[in-house]
């Protein structure tokens, strides 16, 4: 296992960025017996960026980002492309369903700058894909609302699901719109009606989909599962009314 050069010290005594564990000048003394300490070691400088790029502004303000950041040697986005608030709007995206199918709900965190914003909401009966689609609908969709500045700002979205992810960056789903939304064994795709939505919308917005291991610890990935976890327990939730009525491969239904 390679040795750890790099410690970043989000909170504790000293925030900064730390060559060496132990000593006078290492990272042990600002974080040993200093309550709620956020710190972590890296055997490289672009994992230590992806980390920061993780952490919601309520755990790292942007200006300490920002500070952090240069300390790296970085400018707000890691060498494996993973953006920060420098210039970006970041959103984390989660969704499920109890059963799948059964009750689902969906999480979204966005932040552009200082500004950041919690969404979720569920349904009574749908399925895991369903709302990882409808979670990254619905962060597009309160872009122009949420977030001050230009619509053509570019967009790093961060989701769990292969399903989404691999269906925007390998092409499946533009592929299928081209086809009249038939796939390459003649199938027609399932959840035309949600993937239509969201290429309309990165049709409209400068957006990179990258893909996150779950469960893995990353605060936004984290909060966003709560999120929608939360949500799919809510009583009296709505219909996934295409969903219920069997219409999913149509162009124009929408969840209530």
């Amino acid at each position: 296992m390679a040795k750890k050069t790099i410690y970043v010290v989000v909170k504790g005594r000293k925030p900064g960025v730390y060559r060496t564990w132990s000593g006078k000048e290492g990272a042990a003394k600002q974080v040993q017996g200093f309550p709620a300490a956020l710190f972590k070691g890296f055997t490289r400088p672009e994992d230590a960026l992806a980390w920061l790029t993780s952490l919601d502004e309520e755990a790292l303000p942007s200006d300490l980002r920002a500070k952090l950041v240069a300390s790296l040697g970085g400018t707000g986005e890691t060498a494996s492309g993973e953006a920060g608030d420098g210039g970006h709007v970041v959103i984390y995206t989660d969704g499920g369903a109890i059963g799948n199918p059964g009750p689902g709900g969906y999480g979204v965190i966005l932040r552009c700058g200082k500004h950041r914003k919690e969404l979720s909401g569920g349904y009574r009966l749908t399925t895991n894909n369903r709302m990882e689609l409808l979670a990254c609908i619905v962060a597009l969709g309160v872009l122009e609302s949420s977030c001050p500045g230009p619509v053509s700002t570019p967009v790093v979205l961060y989701s769990d699901s292969r399903y989404v992810v691999d269906g925007i960056k390998e092409g499946w789903a533009e592929r299928w719109r081209r086809h009249g939304w038939q796939r390459a064994n003649g199938q027609t795709a399932e959840n035309v009606d949600l993937w239509a939505r969201l290429l309309a919308l990165c049709d409209d917005h400068d957006v990179t989909f990258r893909w996150v291991k779950g469960h893995a610890g990353r605060p936004g990935n984290e909060r966003a599962d709560q999120l929608a976890t939360e949500a799919a327990q809510q009583e009296n939730l709505p219909p996934d009314t295409a969903y219920e009525t069997g219409t999913t491969q149509t162009l124009n239904p929408r969840l209530l």
